[in-house]
This record gives C-alpha cells, structure tokens and sequence, in this order.
C-alpha cells in the first residue's frame, strides 16, 4: 500500500472515487477534499490517494495545525468498492507511522456520530475522545 500524489494523469480517477449513499451524509466527496485541500493550503494542507497495487482505494487529507506540531486527519475515505476488506486499517496504520516519523507530537480528526464504523476504526487505533465538539462532529486525538 502506498500513498500517492494526486496530479494532471490521475486527478479525473480520483474524482470517481466515493462511498455508499448512507456515508454520503457524513464523509466529502472526492472533488470536495480537492477543494478542501486548495482552500486549506496556507495550512500544509495535503491530499494523497491511498493505492494498492493499480487500484485507487481512497483519499486522506492532512494538514498542519497551527501549532506546528500536530496534523489535522482533515478527511479519510475508502471507496465503496473496497469497504470491508482491512484497507482503511492498513492505511491509517501506513499514515501513522509516516506521521510518527515525521516526529508529529499529536494527531486531531473528528467524526459524525453516525458514522460508527470510523469511531470503531479510530477508537481501535488509539484515539481518544476529547470532550470537544465542533458543530455535529465529536473530536478525537492521539498522543504519538
């Protein structure tokens, strides 16, 4: 598994990326996280394709906050397609310890609470609640 750029040669198979219709009310579509990362980018904002062989399996988005020492876990998905096979546990694995390796002191996403399949994924990873919300959605971190 890897992550890869998204650039002018795969941009337009990323944007068909995309999840069931129960998770379209709690996760952005591809073309909504490439414009999330534009409008995040005076953040370090960045969106990788998560990859497994010639297969595009999902998005991740990063980006810094602004601290300097933690990374917002902006938006993470795998597509529809590749659910319920272990690669959202394989890439987040993957995007930790690429993270820990960049010596990031704390990771911040947060979720729907709809969305338990993710607070599972999360919870099982590390991530802790933090009595914080913002808006609809419950905020996570984890100490690296």
């Amino acid at each position: 598994m890897r992550f890869t750029t998204i650039d002018q040669h795969n941009y337009r198979q990323v944007c068909s990326l995309s999840v069931t219709p129960e998770q379209s009310g709690y996760l952005s579509s591809a073309p909504m996280i490439l414009a999330r990362v534009y409008a995040f980018r005076h953040q370090n904002s960045e969106v990788s394709v998560i990859e497994e062989g010639e297969d595009q399996l999902g998005l991740v988005m990063t980006r810094e906050a602004e601290s300097g020492s933690e990374i917002i876990l902006d938006q993470f998905f795998i597509d529809q397609r590749f659910q319920h096979r272990g690669y959202g546990r394989k890439a987040m694995e993957l995007l930790l310890q690429k993270l820990r390796e960049r010596q990031v002191k704390r990771i911040v996403l947060c979720y729907r609470e709809a969305d338990q399949a993710a607070a599972h994924l999360y919870r099982s990873l590390g991530f802790v609640e933090t009595g914080e919300r913002d808006e609809d959605e419950i905020l996570m971190e984890l100490i690296l």
